[in-house]
């Protein structure tokens, strides 16, 4: 069952970067909507709301720490360059260690809590058929080491005691309406556009995937109680396969999958999603979240063709951050 957020945990607020963004917006929302007092930090400031103070900062053109004077109880970091929008490898890097180094500044002149939101992509492509916090980080790509170097400095400042507290989230596929760049999100624009969907090792194990509701309930519950530093995946329990998390997307699209079966040359490991729960994750089941998905785009879709008809010719997913 999900924890209510006590805003009295918050009596100083709490700050939320990347506050724009998909999953950002999600949490800032909600931390609002339970009474919390809440910092909005993004590139461009997000519409004023209530219970909602919004700051701009952009770490590719101002050379300052984040909100000069703002000090908080804890802040989550959902502020990231993502591959899709930033092609230089050097540049993204560089990019993601300003954010961290801001969300730092902002966590620590309070000696508050940070929720960091890491990546999957920090182990690369592990060997065996488990992810665990034990597995090695062996990133493969640029994004995955500029969030293991992130982490990295999170560690850091945890040693050091500049922080109460620190969780670091290794998030596999966050879904929800908005959601892009992941397995879930194209294959549903797939489904939506008729197009077949091709699957490596069908019968392989799947829980690669949370509800952003579900992961948003996690962070504020962390920023009010992780003490230390906690490494957690938040992945769905329990798992599906495969073939069936594609086709619980179709059934809550309500369309036919056409599937193309392929094995891939490496596996498809089941994430550890145990040191989550036994922090608070209340997630659901895998196939529940990805239903849950595809019937949240088939809804969107239709209130968008009842207020613009014509409007259902262009997929939901286009909806970025």
């Amino acid at each position: 069952m999900t924890k209510k957020i006590e805003a009295a945990q918050f009596e100083g607020g709490v700050a939320v970067t990347g506050a724009a963004g998909f999953l950002g917006g999600v949490i800032v929302r909600l931390l609002a909507a339970s009474g919390v007092r809440v910092h909005s930090i993004a590139r461009h400031p997000v519409p004023a709301a209530a219970g909602v103070t919004s700051h701009g900062w952009d770490p590719t053109r101002d050379t300052g720490a984040p909100v000069p004077g703002l000090e908080v109880d804890a802040v989550i970091d959902c502020a990231a360059a993502l591959p899709s929008r930033v092609a230089d490898p050097v540049v993204l890097k560089q990019i993601n260690a300003r954010l961290v180094g801001g969300a730092l500044d902002l966590a620590w002149r309070r000696g508050g809590r940070l929720i960091f939101m890491s990546s999957q992509s920090v182990y690369g492509r592990p060997t065996g058929d488990r992810i665990g916090t034990d597995t090695p980080l062996a990133p493969i790509i640029p994004y995955g080491e500029a969030k293991r170097d992130a982490e990295a400095a999170v560690t850091e400042a945890v040693a050091a005691g500049r922080l109460a507290g620190a969780a670091v989230l290794r998030l596999p596929a966050v879904v929800g309406p908005g959601a892009h760049d992941t397995f879930p999100a194209g294959t549903a624009g797939k489904l939506q556009r008729g197009e077949p969907v091709t699957v490596f090792n069908p019968d392989s194990p799947y829980n690669a995937v949370v509800a952003v509701e579900d992961l948003a309930h996690f962070a504020a519950h962390l920023a009010g109680t992780v003490e230390g530093l906690a490494v957690a995946s938040p992945a769905s329990d329990p798992p599906t396969t495969v073939r069936a998390a594609v086709e619980a997307i179709a059934a809550g699209l309500g369309c036919a999958a056409s599937l193309n079966f392929e094995e891939a040359p490496y596996g498809s490991p089941l994430i550890d999603s145990g040191p989550a729960f036994a922090l608070g994750l209340a997630a659901r089941s895998s196939e529940s979240v990805l239903f849950g998905f595809g019937q949240s785009l088939s809804d969107s879709q239709a209130r968008a063709n009842k207020a613009c008809p014509g409007a259902g010719k262009t997929s939901m997913l286009a909806n970025k951050e």
